[in-house]
């Protein structure tokens, strides 16, 4: 079973955050990074850091799960173009707490398909509606 690396890449510092709220819970995680997109960054320079790190994993005979925060946005499009490029990339858009959690607990216990099976319905389980009358 290959190691799963995580790259956490969103717009602002809110990935950055996430993953050290996640820490915070769980302690400190090997393979995991992430990175923000901040007002003003140049998007080429964000899209050559993933692609430094996925080849990185890569030379580490280990597999790349890219987290972003939306659909269609800058950190999205840059994950796509990876994912095109590299077989050894998964992209799961939506990113939150219950989802990294999951991924920490059990990226070492299971395959990537199931681990990403997992991760998306800890994710959905994560969200609820409650209301007092």
């Amino acid at each position: 079973m290959n190691r799963k690396a995580v790259l956490v890449i969103t717009h602002g510092k809110f990935g950055i955050e996430l993953l050290k709220s996640v820490e915070m819970i769980m302690g400190e995680q090997e393979d995991a990074k992430a990175l923000g997109l901040q007002l003003g960054d140049n998007v080429d320079d964000l899209r050559n850091e993933v692609e430094k790190i996925i080849l990185e994993n890569e030379k580490e005979d280990k597999e790349t799960i890219i987290f972003v925060d939306i659909l269609g946005g800058s950190p999205s499009n840059i994950a796509l173009y990876v994912l095109k490029k590299h077989n050894s990339v998964k992209l799961v858009t939506g990113v939150n707490m219950p989802m990294l959690i999951e991924v920490f607990q059990s990226r070492d216990l299971v395959e990537l398909d199931e681990l990403l099976e997992k991760m998306i319905n800890s994710s959905m389980e994560g969200i609820n509606k409650f209301e007092f009358s």
